[in-house]
């Protein structure tokens, strides 16, 4: 007899399917199957087939009868001699079985016999017992059970021991040469599980082998994005140590011969590093002192430090050099803090026109100084720093100083200062870029403007802005509006994808007014106090909802939805998505842009990577999410066979979409409803009212003449409201020649009882 949990849940005997029943039936056996040889108590049975709140109260008779029906199968496959046997233990039941009759306690040993032919030196004969181990996998664990709605912690145990297992096989191929083999692989798995340190270091190293050395550049600084933008990391040491060799070429990465390959080490060999020195590298400015401010206009580059043995760093380097307890306690006393902290970043971008009449290098050099020391007189007024250039790119920071400063409005300000600037000059062009995050800086004991470095993506990011500036412009990010907009005044450029929200082109600043007696910093407090109520709920609750906003012309919808939107983006946990479906673009394709656009850490390769994973846990590994995957990252037809209609693609993004919202809620903004096809209407309405247990919100704004053209918008779902924006006061302006009048002040008039009437009107 032969029991398999991993994949659906089937009973082999005698070279046929054994009939287990209903799903209760299935589900005791399953639990039983996956605590083997151990006594279950009957109440955890109960709890893992009922939560108590929905726990009927003939629940232990229903449990009875489901083992008693188990019983009865075994017996009928075996007789009393069959080899598996479901006994009562108080407090519960216990299923006897031998250790080769269950898949997974083959797949341990299959595990535990590859990793020590791995750790012994033999590749070959690891990678085919894993193999071999990984062929128990028929599917998910339980696969027909988690249809149904079962989770159990068993089954996340299992499948976290199946990728250790194939992490295990990928560092055994790697080291017999099959790299090209195993690429795919670890391209569809990185994929799927993005964070997998070790993965990451495989797929780099595979990649690095197969000639494509970019993309396994690229899939490192993927990862350190990810992991510095979500959770405020830098990769592993062994990862970057990976990074430098493969930018520096190094041999040891290429296979050695195939005799000595059986001993050769590879990255992630039995869980042990490459033995090579570990390196530790940030952006730092050149030309700095060590331990000062960075010179302006040193370029930024990669300071590699290799770290040394400890037997090595105590001996002494030269007559003057200190032992290691020595530099550790001077390191302590005066080297450079560090800190992880919210910025700006400026990028300034000038160059010379081919036509400005300069000849020479050094005409163009002396032109580009004066600029930059125009420039930096600027960005210091605005209380920024410049920290070093690159060619003609110079980098600024905002934010160092431990006031009440504002970072992002005092960036957006020096940009437009130095375009302004700086546009008079017929000879040159002038760009620049703002972004807002956090960042790693190490400053020098010397004062707060004394950034020796700054580490991080956001420069990366910065740098993938700047090059879809044109000449003349500044554009920003979506968070940088949303913490600006009511100082500076934007407007959306077309296509930018640089960042989460999209770009937007800074135009001037907006003329300082003071707020209306009792209004916040925002016009519409309330309403978003409602929406952000409204999303609590949805994830509470993980229910889908509905809110509808209605306003005309002026009411400020559009703004407000902007607002919301960057509130609720703030945090990685929830994913915003604002497709534009108003426009030229087909609803389907502008869902994809919108998923694109949200992935800020991603780049639109590796966001399609993450929405195919989405799509085939939706509809499984097989053929059947070939149709899905057509219709939702190729909605224009762009891959072979991939035409399908709007409708077809949209109600294939209804099954995704709740799929997302069940890993982080998901919130879908959308604009001008009442200007966005019909098609599009009923799929917004039945998102909103088919999704379960999926904490996914539609907010829909719309002028009220959507009313109008559906006039049972929304009505009947459990989960939807409206709510009606009137317009917005416009601030009543004085004439040019009439100064505000200060109001009266106030007087105390005490009545006495011999007050005569002449006296109180004289008062």
């Amino acid at each position: 007899m032969e029991f398999r949990v991993l994949g659906p849940l089937e009973v082999q005997a005698l070279g046929h399917t054994l009939a287990l029943g209903g799903f209760k039936q299935r589900a005791v056996l399953g639990l039983l199957l996956l605590r083997a040889n151990q006594v279950v108590a009957t109440s955890e049975l109960l709890r893992a087939l009922w939560p108590d709140e929905h726990r009927p109260a003939t629940a232990r008779k229903i449990l009875q009868n489901a083992v008693s029906g188990l019983r009865t199968a075994l017996a009928r496959a075996h007789g009393r001699n069959a080899p598996a046997q479901l006994l009562t233990r108080a407090p519960g039941y216990v299923l006897r079985l031998p250790a080769d009759s269950l898949d997974v306690s083959r797949f341990d040993q299959r595990v535990a016999e590859g990793r020590a032919q791995l750790e012994a030196g033999r590749p070959r004969h690891a990678a085919e017992l894993l193999r071999e181990a990984l062929r128990e996998w028929r599917g998910p664990v339980l696969s027909d059970l988690v249809e149904q709605g079962i989770d159990w912690p068993e089954m996340a145990r299992l499948r976290q021991l199946r990728l250790d297992a194939m992490e295990f096989r990928f560092a055994a191929e790697l080291q017999c040469g099959h790299h090209q083999a195993v690429l795919g692989e670890l391209i569809t798995l990185t994929a799927a599980e993005p964070l997998r340190e070790r993965l990451q270091g495989q797929l780099m190293l595979a990649l690095y082998r197969c000639g494509r050395q970019a993309e396994a550049l690229a899939a490192f600084t993927s990862l350190r994005r990810t992991l510095d933008e979500e959770y405020g990391l830098e990769p592993s040491r062994e990862l970057q140590s990976l990074q430098q060799r493969i930018l520096r070429h190094d041999p040891g990465l290429v296979l050695a011969a195939p005799a000595a390959q059986e001993h050769l080490p590879d990255l992630v060999a039995a869980g042990r590093a490459v033995p090579t020195a570990p390196v530790t590298a940030v952006a730092e400015p050149v030309g700095s002192p060590p331990g000062g401010a960075p010179a302006a206009g040193s370029p930024l580059r990669p300071a590699v430090a290799p770290a040394r043995p400890a037997a090595a760093s105590a001996a002494p380097a030269g007559p003057t050099a200190a032992t290691a307890p020595e530099r550790v306690r001077r390191a302590e006393a005066d080297g450079p803090t560090s800190e992880r902290r919210d910025v700006a970043v400026l990028l300034v971008r000038a160059s010379v026109r081919p036509s400005g009449g300069h000849a020479g290098a050094g005409a163009q050099d002396a032109l580009l100084h004066d600029a930059m020391s125009t420039a930096t007189e600027s960005i210091a007024a605005h209380g920024g720093l410049v920290v070093g250039s690159l060619g003609q790119v110079w980098a600024a920071l905002f934010g160092l100083r431990d006031d009440t400063r504002s970072a992002g409005p005092d960036a957006v300000r020096a940009a437009l200062a130095v375009r302004d600037r700086l546009a008079g000059r017929p000879d040159l062009t002038v760009s620049a870029v703002v972004t807002t995050g956090g960042m790693l800086i190490r400053r020098s004991p010397e004062g707060p403007d004394s950034a020796v470095s700054a580490v991080g993506v956001l420069l990366d990011t910065a740098r993938h802005m700047l090059a879809e500036v044109p000449h003349g412009r500044v554009y920003v990010g979506g968070r940088v509006v949303t913490d600006t907009e009511d100082r500076i005044a934007y407007q959306r450029v077309a296509g930018g994808r640089s960042t989460g929200h999209g770009l937007y082109e800074a135009l001037a600043p907006r003329p300082r007014r003071a707020p209306a007696a009792g209004t916040g910093h925002h016009e519409r407090e309330h309403e978003l106090t409602v929406l952000t109520g409204l999303l609590a709920h949805s994830r509470h609750r993980r229910v889908p909802y509905l809110l509808t906003v209605l306003g005309g012309p002026g009411s400020g919808k559009s703004r407000l939805l902007t607002e919301f939107a960057g509130r609720a983006g703030a945090t990685d946990d929830t994913l915003v998505l604002r497709p534009a479906f108003g426009g030229p673009t087909a609803p389907a394709a502008a869902l994809l842009d919108a998923w694109r656009a949200a992935g800020r850490p991603r780049t639109a390769v590796s966001a399609d990577a993450a929405l195919a994973a989405l799509v085939r846990s939706v509809a499984g590994p097989g053929p059947d999410a070939d149709p899905l995957l057509r219709a939702v990252l190729a909605p224009d037809g762009s891959l072979p066979g991939a035409s399908a209609p709007a409708g077809t693609a949209l109600g294939c993004w209804a099954r995704v979409l709740p799929a997302a919202a069940r890993r982080r809620p998901v919130v879908l903004c959308v604009d001008d409803v009442h200007l966005a096809p019909d098609p599009v209407r009923d799929w917004l309405e039945a998102l909103a009212g088919s999704a379960t247990d999926a904490p996914l919100l539609v907010v829909a704004c719309a002028r009220p003449e959507l009313l109008g053209q559906r006039p049972m918008w929304g009505v009947g779902q459990h989960g939807a409201s409206t709510i009606s924006l009137a317009s917005l006061p416009e601030p009543r302006r004085l004439p040019a020649n009439q100064s505000a009048v200060p109001p009266p002040r106030e007087r105390l008039v005490v009545l006495r009882p011999d007050s005569s009437c002449a006296q109180l009107l004289a008062m």
